[in-house]
């Protein structure tokens, strides 16, 4: 009730302010008269200052363009081709829930996974499980802040439906592209988890994490991997769209991708999860899948050569004319 309060005020206190600038541009009018022998007294500034009032004007423009969140009509749109890679890509994901563990496939661990899991694996059982969970809570912000820049920034924000949904799209596809690759390789891989060593006994009593084909997907890791596909992701719109006005806020927003991916990784080797080279090829394959995708099919697109075969996407303009305007349309 308070805030709401606060809104009213700052409402009726912005309306105020606007009625008392509306009363003192009225009100300049009537100044005029008595000043009318010095305009007439001086002509030769008029033209001056006339010129200067429309020369003024022209470098607005540059700044309203450079903070519009629009789409760049050279960026191919999300392709119908890409519509029926994504659902394959997604079902792929699914389907390799389904691939068999094999317990003997993958149990050795080289000197350099050995010897950072000894430096950095947290000792306590509960502070391991707080790790890890604290890495599925990142995790969650993450891949929620490529919606809330879609849906909320973009498109209830700034009022660019269109642009929204070719943000979301190309997450989606992304995210559907790692969960594929990560599925495939970790099913086929079957490495056993670093916690390996604690599954003993018989399997009832054994920990969630012993239980089932989890155990055998250690390599690459899927935390990291879908983290720094985020973070890309993130880097990519604000690289390229103002989302947050341009500049400094547009690029705090990637850092900060950046450093919750590297934190997600790194709290999936201290909670025994995952080896060190796990997190680093997930990192790797994230990163790649992130910023590359969105660059190779979107964002690198030039303007289309004449002549050249039109695309699946549909864009739809209106250009002005002298007594009207006409709807341009690509299909």
């Amino acid at each position: 009730m308070r805030s709401t309060a606060a809104l009213r005020s700052a409402s009726g206190a912005l309306a105020a302010a606007a009625l008392l600038a509306a009363a003192a541009a009225q009100a300049e009018p009537a100044a005029a008269p008595s000043s009318a022998a010095a305009a007439q007294a001086e002509p030769a500034a008029a033209p001056s200052s006339a010129a200067a009032a429309q020369a003024e004007p022209a470098a607005a423009p540059p700044e309203r363009a450079r903070r519009e969140v629009a789409w760049d009509p050279r960026w191919p749109r999300f392709r119908v081709s890409e519509y029926v890679a994504t659902g394959l890509l997604a079902a792929t994901a699914f389907g390799t829930l389904a691939i068999p563990p094999s317990e003997g496939r993958w149990t050795t661990v080289n000197g350099f996974d050995g010897s950072a899991r000894d430096a950095l694996r947290i000792r306590s059982d509960r502070q391991r499980e707080m790790a890890r969970d604290a890495s599925d809570l990142l995790l969650t912000l993450m891949t929620n802040h490529l919606a809330v820049d879609a849906l909320l920034v973009t498109w209830w924000g700034h009022g660019r439906g269109s642009v929204a949904w070719e943000m979301a799209m190309i997450d989606i596809e992304a995210l559907a592209f790692n969960a594929a690759l990560n599925g495939v390789v970790a099913g086929l891989t079957s490495r056993e988890r670093p916690y390996r060593a604690g599954c003993t006994g018989p399997e009832e009593q054994q920990d969630r994490d012993c239980r089932g084909s989890k155990r055998y997907r250690s390599f690459f890791s899927g935390h990291s991997s879908t983290a720094f596909t985020a973070a890309g992701l993130v880097c990519s719109h604000h690289a390229h769209l103002p989302l947050y006005g341009g500049g400094a806020p547009d690029a705090l927003a990637c850092a900060a991708s950046l450093g919750t991916a590297a934190a997600v990784a790194a709290l999936r080797v201290v909670s025994d999860q995952h080896f060190a080279t796990d997190a680093l090829t997930g990192a790797t394959v994230g990163a790649l899948t992130g910023f590359g995708l969105p660059w190779l099919l979107h964002y690198r697109g030039g303007a289309p050569a004449a002549g050249a075969p039109r695309g699946d996407g549909v864009s739809i303009r209106f250009v002005p004319a002298p007594l009207g305007g006409y709807l341009v349309g690509r299909f």
